[in-house]
């Protein structure tokens, strides 16, 4: 059977220089007979004119074929046009999928700058885990104390396992937004509070700000750009927001506490609480104020002058602090001169007491800030034997204890015959010989 040609009756009118799906009547004859419907024509795919038929009882879906046409050439703009380009048709061909993939979200030139800016490799590259090697030698010959290099190490490698250790400058914004919001509590479902947040965030930052610096030692800079940079840090107004009340010990609580670690291995931990609760000195089982006290106990205790000096280079500020050494506090340090500062296995037994008197991070020294402003009501006085800044005693610890209490508490002292603690008589004649050493 011979193919016979089909004729229109009726051409549609011309088309403009716009493309456009419109739909026309149009009549044709096959074997002597006439047919009516419908032809959708009037745009270009891959630079050929397109048409569809339709049957007359069918105009409603010849209409909404054209409307869907118009639609998907409006999103992707298309528009014919005779350029002079040294681009080789290949390169053309990828251009156009490339704007027809970007649609109206982003131009090619945001598009091209933020490849670059994530996906040019510098001339060295390095995965995070072997760059946080680098970076730790160098704080370490800066004098960044082990607890914080420590506390640095853990962030970042917590994060390099979460995006599978990455070489550091594919690393992008996203995928570290993504991290800080998988952070979670202490319990492992909770969101992790605010304080984490920037925690992660600044320890994150401060390392991808150094890995994009020149340097010749290490093959820097490793990165173009700082992930980092315009993700936000939590206001320290939200976070106190977060922040859990000032836990303190009741004078009563502590007294009770003081006898048990009296009696406890043979008082090993004594001098360690007493220099903690009656000195405010921040509490350590490792490389803090207190551990390093330990080390040099004999040239910085002195009983005599009643004062305790804590030079800059062992103190958290960086400022030598001279703190008085409480009557009390002088009873229990002469009763235990025979015992360390720090007994061997001292995290263990500290745990094991702080879970026995349910005590909470620092409040050793919230309670010595707390009393010693109540009994004392000197604020420059307290923030100095504190090492705290004075708007910080004003503004969580003024009056949060009252006077009282603050008596009380810097009245515990040890009654060597009974291997107890006991709070202090007031009266001064009576003090000596009921208190004696022995």
């Amino acid at each position: 059977m011979s193919k016979k040609r089909v004729t229109l009756k009726k051409k549609p009118d011309a088309r403009g220089e716009d493309e456009e799906a419109k739909v026309y009547p149009f009549t044709y004859k096959k074997r002597g007979k006439e047919y009516h419907g419908w032809i959708v024509r009037g745009w270009k795919e891959n630079g050929k004119w397109q048409r569809k038929q339709y049957k007359l009882k069918d105009k409603a879906l010849a209409d909404a074929y054209a409307n869907s046409i118009n639609v998907n050439l409006k999103n992707a703009g298309r528009r014919q046009a005779l350029v002079l380009t040294s681009l080789k048709e290949e390169q053309i061909k990828q251009a156009e999928n490339a704007f027809n993939a970007l649609g109206d979200a982003y131009t090619m030139d945001e598009a091209v700058e933020f490849f670059l800016k994530h996906n040019r490799p510098p001339e060295f590259t390095i995965s995070i885990t072997d760059g946080l090697k680098h970076y730790l030698d160098e704080k370490e010959r800066e004098g960044v104390r082990e607890p914080t290099r420590k506390k640095t190490r853990t962030i970042i490698e917590r994060f390099a396992d979460y995006a599978e250790n990455p070489l550091v400058h594919t690393v992008a914004e996203s995928r570290v937004i993504a991290y800080l919001k998988s952070l979670r509590g202490q319990d492992g479902v909770s969101m992790a509070k605010k304080k984490t947040w920037n925690n992660h965030r600044n320890e994150l930052a401060s390392f991808f700000k150094w890995a994009g610096k020149k340097d010749l030692a290490t093959n820097r800079p490793w990165t173009f750009q700082n992930p980092l940079e315009n993700v936000p840090a939590h206001s320290n107004k939200r976070v106190a927001e977060e922040r859990p009340d000032i836990a303190t010990t009741s004078p009563e609580t502590l007294k009770e506490l003081f006898t048990y670690v009296m009696n406890y291995k043979e008082g090993c931990l004594v001098k360690w609480f007493a220099l903690a609760y009656f000195a405010g000195i921040r509490p350590s089982t490792d490389q803090g104020e207190l551990a390093k006290l330990a080390e040099r106990e004999d040239d910085l205790i002195n009983l005599t002058t009643g004062r305790i000096l804590l030079p800059a280079d062992m103190t958290k500020t960086k400022d030598s602090r001279p703190i008085m050494i409480s009557d009390n506090l002088k009873l229990w340090l002469e009763a235990y001169a025979d015992k360390p500062i720090m007994p061997a296995n001292l995290k263990n037994h500290y745990r094991h007491v702080r879970q026995k008197f349910d005590l909470q991070p620092d409040e050793t020294r919230h309670s010595f800030i707390s009393y010693h402003i109540a009994l004392h009501r000197s604020i420059g006085g307290t923030a100095q034997e504190a090492g705290n800044s004075e708007r910080m005693i004003k503004k969580h610890y003024l009056d949060h204890r009252p006077k009282g209490e603050g008596e009380a508490f810097f009245s515990i002292v040890p009654d060597m015959d009974k291997g107890q603690a006991v709070f202090l008589e007031i009266e001064e004649e009576e003090q000596e010989e009921k208190f004696k050493v022995v």
